[in-house]
């Protein structure tokens, strides 16, 4: 590993660490004010409105990665972003419409319309940022909508309705962070979107909106299962250990995927194929340590004692155990192979690959419920991003292993339609 890499991931992380730590408070916060049963359910809503925020804004947000190397590297890259807001403005105006409809036709509810827009714009606005590699623009981002949270969970959760209250604070700091996030892009004229090289990139787009459909399976369907077969309880208290792990564990890998995709991304736009595959397995290397020592420390930290009253009720470290290694099995596959299935346009095996993972997971979720296997479910979620993550490889295994003379020439034929379609 190169020095060199090394200090990348921790320029990341020192730009990351407040928003994550921060997070990492009001999670506890909003834990410690909910009962367990409670926190399951607004978990699992969350996870499932966050979902469908994902179908409705993410064909846009999934393409911006790839292509927007590409448009800047062809001396587009403003009109392209410029496109890219425009297309965003005019779904986040259709969501907004379409749940004033709802909700006044009682079918709605107004707090998931605003959790729609807030966190699809948001996570679009990022991801124009982190394309552009403005780590700081970014890392100010996160750092907002973080205090925003935290003090919403603060401020609203007094009453009865905590569920709600807790709800209501988070889409409110997704509005802070896509607000600042705008901010930092800077002064930008909406144009009429340039479909001719649009098209191309929301084919891309489309492709991981139907992974994101099929990994949902894993990480929304068993929620479900549980709350079906098991009890709400069981499932706060799952919920709990996977969000935990998700801010915690899952933030180094997060990290890595900051710095390293979108560098990789770069070199593979300039014809530097080797330099692509070499810079995603050093940096997810390097996060796999920091996340598993993450991991074994908050662990240690449970049976010491002295994180007894701030981990909470919810908070069970063999539950925290397996759910951890599953988020870093799915983490790593999405900082090594989800991006050579970018780059060599196979977005739809990712779809493939997570749509039997979640079926494995879901069928042994369910029959460890029924038949009360002790972990059962929490092993079925392990295994779930297993399969999925074994199945990638095995389809990707040739592209991944590709280091030869012809690896530069199809990166380049990549490169060259959608630069030309202008």
């Amino acid at each position: 590993m190169k020095e060199a890499s090394l200090w990348k991931l921790v320029e990341a992380i020192v730009i990351r660490i407040v928003p994550g730590l921060l997070n990492i408070a009001t999670l506890l916060y909003i834990g410690s004010h909910l009962e367990t049963g409670q926190y399951g359910i607004f978990s699992t809503t969350i996870a499932t409105v966050s979902f469908i925020s994902t179908l409705v804004f993410g064909v846009a947000t999934y393409s911006i990665m790839p292509i927007s190397a590409k448009m800047h590297a062809a001396g587009m890259g403003r009109e392209y972003v410029s496109s890219i807001l425009t297309v965003l403005a005019v779904v986040a105006l259709f969501v907004v419409l379409a749940g004033l409809a709802l909700t006044w036709l009682g079918f709605g509810n107004a707090v998931a319309a605003t959790i729609i827009v807030s966190f699809g714009l948001h996570t679009a606005l990022q991801e124009i940022l982190r394309s552009q590699l403005r780590l700081w623009a970014y890392g100010w981002s996160a750092i907002g909508q973080a205090v925003a949270y935290q003090a919403g969970a603060i401020i609203l959760l007094v009453g009865d309705a905590k569920v709600g209250s807790a709800l209501a604070a988070f889409s409110l700091s997704y509005f802070v962070g896509a607000l600042i996030s705008f901010a930092f892009l800077g002064p930008m004229n909406l144009r009429r979107p340039g479909f001719s090289y649009l098209a191309g990139s929301l084919v891309t787009g489309w492709g991981f909106v139907l992974s994101n459909l099929a990994e949902s399976g894993v990480f929304v369907g068993i929620r479900y299962i549980v709350l079906l077969l098991g009890s709400e309880t069981h499932l706060g208290v799952f919920s709990f250990c996977v969000d935990l792990s998700q801010r915690s564990v899952g933030f180094f890998m997060n990290a890595a995927s900051f710095v390293f995709v979108p560098r990789a991304f770069l070199s593979a736009a300039n014809g530097n194929v080797r330099q692509f595959r070499r810079g995603l397995f050093e940096g997810a290397a390097i996060a796999l340590i920091f996340a598993t020592v993450a991991a074994a420390g908050i662990v240690g930290l449970f049976f010491s004692g002295h994180a007894s009253g701030w981990l909470g009720k919810s908070f069970d470290p063999v539950v925290f155990g397996i759910v951890s290694c599953a988020v870093l099995v799915n983490r790593t596959k999405k900082v090594i192979i989800d991006p050579f299935a970018l780059r060599s346009s196979k977005a739809m095996t990712l779809t493939y690959s997570y749509a039997i993972g979640a079926l494995a997971c879901c069928c042994l979720a369910a029959l460890g419920l029924w038949w009360r296997v002790p972990l059962g479910s929490e092993m079925a979620f392990l295994f779930g991003y297993v399969v999925a993550a074994g199945c990638s490889f095995f389809a990707l295994r040739n592209v991944i292993a590709d280091q030869g003379p012809g690896a530069k020439q199809r990166t380049v034929l990549m490169v060259g339609p959608d630069a030309r379609n202008e």
